[in-house]
C-alpha cells in the first residue's frame, strides 16, 4: 500500500511577513538598548560628578571652616576687632559656600528620587519653589530605570526652574501620568511667551530628552497659559511590563513665594 506524504510550503508573502516582522523587533530592541546606554551614561557621569563634589570640595570647604573656628580662639584675634570681624566674615562666606554646595550635590543626584521615586521628589521640589506648585499624579508611576527617572527629573525641576523665572507670581501644576511613555507636563499661569531658540534653554532641554528618545511640546500663547509637556519612552525591553510600581497616586503642593517682581519676560 503506498504513502502518500503531504508537505506543507509557507506562502512567500507569510515567510516575507515574518521576516519583516522579525527584522523590525530586532531593530526596535537594539534602538532600545542604545537609548538605555545613553541614559545609563549620563548618569553614571551624574554620580561621578557628585560623588568629586562630595569627597573633594565638600571636604576642603569643612576642613576651612575648622580652621577659621580654631583660628577665632588665638588669644591675637580675640584681642583685635577688625581681625575677628575679618575671620567671621570668612567663616560666613565659606559656611555659605559649602550650603550652596550641599544643594547643587543634592540637586545633582537627589537621593528622595532613587529612594522614594519621581512624584516625591518632584514634590520635595515644589516644597522648595518660590512659586505656588502642586504636583498631580492620578495613577501610580512605573518603576523606572535610574536613567529614565533621571531624565525626568531634571526636566520636570527645569520647567519648575523657568517658571519661576519668567511667570514668578505664576501658579504652577505639574502632571505626572503613565503608559507605554513617561508624560510630564508641566503648567503655569504665567503671560505666556515662551519659545523654543536654538542654543537656549528650552532647546537645551529637548535635545536632552531626545538623546533617551523622548519629545517635547511647548504651548505658550501671548497671554498664557504655558504648558511645556514631556513624552519620554519607559525603555522597556521586550516581554518588561510599565505596571506601576513606584508607590501610588497622589498630589502635593509648595508653598508660595516672594510677589516682588513682575511677570512678563519673554523666556526661551
Amino acid at each position: 500500500m503506498s504513502h502518500i506524504h503531504w508537505h506543507h510550503r509557507a506562502q512567500p508573502e507569510q515567510a516575507a511577513t515574518g521576516t519583516h516582522e522579525e527584522a523590525a523587533a530586532r531593530k526596535i530592541a537594539e534602538l532600545t538598548e542604545s537609548r538605555r546606554a545613553i541614559a545609563h551614561a549620563f548618569e553614571i557621569e551624574r554620580r561621578r560628578i557628585e560623588r568629586n563634589l562630595h569627597d573633594g570640595s565638600q571636604q576642603y570647604l569643612v576642613a576651612a571652616m575648622m580652621q577659621l573656628g580654631e583660628l577665632q580662639t588665638l588669644p591675637q584675634v580675640e584681642a583685635d576687632p577688625e581681625v575677628r570681624d575679618a575671620v567671621a566674615r570668612a567663616q560666613d562666606a565659606v559656611s555659605r559656600g559649602l550650603r550652596s554646595l550641599r544643594e547643587t550635590v543634592r540637586g545633582i543626584h537627589p537621593h528622595v528620587l532613587e529612594e522614594q521615586g519621581l512624584v516625591a521628589a518632584l514634590q520635595d521640589v515644589a516644597t522648595e519653589a518660590t512659586n505656588r506648585v502642586r504636583v498631580v499624579a492620578p495613577n501610580p508611576i512605573p518603576r523606572l530605570s535610574e536613567g529614565v527617572l533621571a531624565v525626568a527629573y531634571f526636566f520636570a525641576s527645569e520647567s519648575i526652574t523657568n517658571a519661576a523665572k519668567y511667570a514668578p507670581n505664576a501658579d504652577v501644576t505639574v502632571l505626572v501620568v503613565a503608559d507605554e511613555t513617561l508624560i510630564i507636563s508641566v503648567v503655569d499661569s504665567g503671560p505666556g511667551g515662551a519659545q523654543i531658540v536654538p542654543g537656549h534653554g528650552l532647546a537645551g532641554m529637548r535635545e536632552r530628552l531626545a538623546a533617551v528618545g523622548g519629545t517635547m511640546e511647548v504651548i505658550s500663547p501671548p497671554g498664557g497659559p504655558t504648558q511645556v509637556r514631556a513624552a519620554i519612552p519607559l525603555l522597556l525591553r521586550r516581554g518588561e511590563t510599565g505596571i506601576g510600581e513606584e508607590g501610588g497616586a497622589g498630589v502635593g503642593g509648595g508653598r508660595a513665594g516672594d510677589t516682588g517682581t513682575e511677570e512678563g519676560s519673554s523666556r526661551e
